[in-house]
């Protein structure tokens, strides 16, 4: 049987057996560390008749405003849910939100979205909004399922949708981007004994940051102090070093080039190691996050085929295949906590630049009793840059990772009648500064 038939094989049964592996002993734990892991912060409500009780609240960090929150009197406690129809307000961590019933504008404001509609699609709902600043004048937000951000001023005892939309318009032949800003002239009248933020008016943009900049520039103007704010919170940054081991296999299609497709080339082991940059975003307990990888990859196959006529007339083939690369790895991570122990999962994808390549094939002719050696390339048309296809699965604790990652990539191969791909299996060990 072809060895290198073997290999792919021993590949692609070890990597999900490793992967099970790591699985099955990380959620053996799962029910202990749920158990232990407190998602109960101190919170309050304020019910619909104005009493004010004091517990533990489910927090979940969210990412859109809730539709529900869970309240008990102690962790131990069965939960209950409470809507905004239910209370009025509630307050957990540094986080206050509002029961109101408002007006929102459903048109998608992203850019690839975007219709001829010039007229507003405005609907009643009933929600929690989140408070940003409260005090003589107030600030909130509402984040909807579909992740579109709309903002509210406090108008006496009701909201009022501040009013934002995109759309399309036709000019000079060309579709292009219009802006609704009514919303300026409501924060001018709702701002207007504050006449010196006029200027910083017009540049506020329709985004939390710049809302909430103008709001606490009004209360540095009126030189009153707000009841609270909400800082928002940014995204963060963990750098940090990866070193291991990887597996390689290689494989080549072709009705060609025998002296490659079956030259059964053996596995590579070789060392790996880099730096990360995992840019963590905020919301929904930083679980979500992006990591870029600058990493040292490098393999080296052998293989030998041998083309065989008769005793006296055979030819042989034996291939080297050595790359080494640069890879700029991007991948969009997932964390779940379990005590003090996070599983990750992260897929992406990777560009390889080549900084060194071995590419030779020496031929060795036996006709009779003469030999003739010829040392060539084994690729006359070899490709620099190579594409590749990651998943991984880790554990971290504490500044330390181990990560088990797999790899498709596009190998070297130039030739449009010869299909290369090349198979990794990383084994990680990291650490953050």
């Amino acid at each position: 049987m072809n060895p290198n038939f073997i290999s792919m094989k021993i590949l692609t049964f070890s990597l999900p057996v490793f992967l099970l592996i790591i699985v099955e002993t990380a959620t053996a734990f799962i029910p202990i560390s749920t158990f232990c892991q407190k998602n109960y912060l101190a919170g309050y409500l304020i019910l619909s008749n104005g009493d004010t009780i004091t517990g533990f609240i489910d927090y979940r960090n969210w990412e859109n405003n809730p539709g529900i929150v869970f309240f008990a009197k102690t962790p131990d406690d069965d939960k209950q849910g409470y809507s905004p129809v239910d209370i009025k307000e509630f307050g957990v961590l540094d986080e206050k939100y509002f029961s109101a019933v408002v007006e929102t504008e459903l048109s998608s404001d992203k850019t690839t979205d975007l219709d001829y509609d010039a007229e507003l699609n405005i609907v009643k709902e009933t929600g929690f909004l989140q408070a940003l600043v409260k005090g003589d004048k107030s600030l909130y937000l509402l984040r909807s399922k579909l992740g579109k951000e709309q903002y509210y001023i406090g108008q006496d005892s009701s909201y009022d949708l501040l009013v934002y939309k995109k759309y399309l318009k036709d000019q000079d032949g060309k579709s292009v981007i219009v802006e609704n800003r009514k919303y300026i002239g409501q924060l001018i009248l709702y701002l207007k004994d504050c006449p010196s933020l006029q200027q910083k008016l017009q540049n506020t943009t329709y985004q939390q940051n710049s809302l909430e900049k103008l709001f606490l520039s009004y209360y540095d103007c009126s030189h009153s102090e707000f009841d609270f704010h909400k800082k928002t919170e940014k995204i963060s940054f963990d750098f940090g070093v990866l070193a291991g081991a990887t597996f390689s296999t290689v494989s080549f299609r072709s009705a060609d080039f025998d002296y490659l497709v079956n030259a059964g080339f053996q596995p590579s082991y070789n060392f790996s190691g880099g730096a990360f940059l995992d840019v963590v975003l905020a919301r929904n307990n930083k679980k979500w996050s992006i990591c870029n990888e600058l990493i040292f990859t490098s393999y080296k196959f052998k293989g030998v085929y041998e083309d065989y006529i008769h005793e006296n007339r055979y030819t042989t083939y034996a291939s080297t295949l050595g790359y080494g690369y640069l890879k700029l790895n991007n991948l969009l991570r997932y964390s779940y906590p379990l005590g003090n122990f996070f599983l990750f999962l992260n897929a992406g994808l990777s560009n390889g630049f080549a900084i060194f390549e071995q590419n030779e094939t020496i031929v060795t002719s036996v006709l009779f009793e003469q030999e003739r050696v010829e040392e060539k390339k084994a690729l006359n048309d070899s490709r620099n840059y190579e594409v590749g296809f990651l998943g991984g699965l880790g554990a971290r604790f504490k500044r330390f990772s181990c990560e088990a990652r797999y790899e498709y990539g596009t190998g070297m191969s130039a030739y449009s009648g010869l299909k290369s791909s090349i198979n990794r299996l990383y084994l990680f060990l990291g650490f953050r500064f």
